[in-house]
């Protein structure tokens, strides 16, 4: 049996007309595999995406530095407090001495506006007021002014020192002002100003605790007698309500300590009945 030489050749045709297709194939794949590798990847890359958006929030948490702060207080050493005894001088006891000083007066001629007269001014109700923040002055002043007479009140300032070397408290009226005045034609002239702080130009000086020195005897168990000294040393003023409180340290031995306070009377204080005003400044 002889076989055609067609049947024969088409076992070959069949081959190459499938390796044309296998070849198309590829010729296709390469064309159609990065568009559709590309395409996938978008869409694997939106639902990555879309996963990370709606996650559930971790909690988050939050932490609180605090910062400590060190605060370093020196400590001052405590002063020695003054108390082994105190002096109190009342303001009664200081008013009693200035009332004691007598009338404080002034007269003397006046000019204003072509008008001559005399004045003349009385001190009535002086007084002393001690307080703890400030101490001051008050008094009455009594004014004649040619045609017119008239009372007006006076405050004033005071200091009140206390000198530990001299033992010496002083008490100074250091400003009191009040103003001479007179009426021409219904209106208000001024003469001038009357410091009454000129007129106690000395202070009231009382004596201090210091001089408050002492001793006391005492009987030993062998029949003799020992003898104590008590002095005071160092001294502290304070202003109260109404008094002025002087505190002291004390030391005590058994053997006599050297004077050194001179012992000075306790009030100081000059009387005056009439004091004469200077003479009138001419405007």
């Amino acid at each position: 049996m002889v076989l055609s030489k067609e049947l024969v050749e088409m076992p070959l045709v069949i081959l190459s007309y499938w390796n044309k297709f296998y070849l198309c194939i590829i010729d296709v794949m390469r064309i159609l595999l990065p568009p559709i590798f590309c395409f996938l990847s978008l869409i694997s890359f939106s639902q990555a995406v879309k996963t990370t958006t709606t996650a559930p929030k971790s909690p988050t948490v939050t932490t609180k530095t605090s910062t400590v702060l060190v605060k370093t207080t020196t400590v001052s050493p405590v002063k020695k407090e003054i108390n082994d005894f105190a002096v109190s001088l009342h303001e009664e006891t200081v008013n009693k001495v200035l009332g004691a000083v007598g009338d404080i007066k002034g007269t003397n001629d006046y000019e204003v506006m072509l008008i001559h007269g005399k004045y003349h001014w009385t001190i009535q109700n002086p007084r002393i007021n001690i307080r703890p923040d400030s101490s001051d002055f008050t008094c009455d002043a009594l004014v004649n002014v040619g045609p017119i007479d008239y009372k007006t009140q006076v405050i004033g300032n005071v200091k009140i020192t206390y000198d530990n070397n001299k033992n010496l408290i002083a008490i100074q009226i250091s400003r009191a002002i009040f103003e001479l005045y007179t009426h021409i034609f219904g209106k208000k002239v001024h003469i001038k100003d009357i410091h009454l702080e000129e007129y106690f130009k000395d202070p009231f000086t009382f004596e201090g605790p210091r001089t408050m020195a002492t001793d006391m005897e005492f009987t030993m168990p062998d029949s003799t007698v020992k003898k104590i000294y008590v002095q005071p040393t160092e001294c502290k003023m304070e202003l109260k309500w109404k008094e002025i409180c002087t505190a002291c340290e004390v030391a005590v031995s058994d053997k006599p300590f050297k004077p050194v306070i001179k012992v000075t009377p306790p009030i100081e204080a000059v009387k005056t009945n009439t004091v004469q005003g200077a003479q009138p400044q001419k405007k």
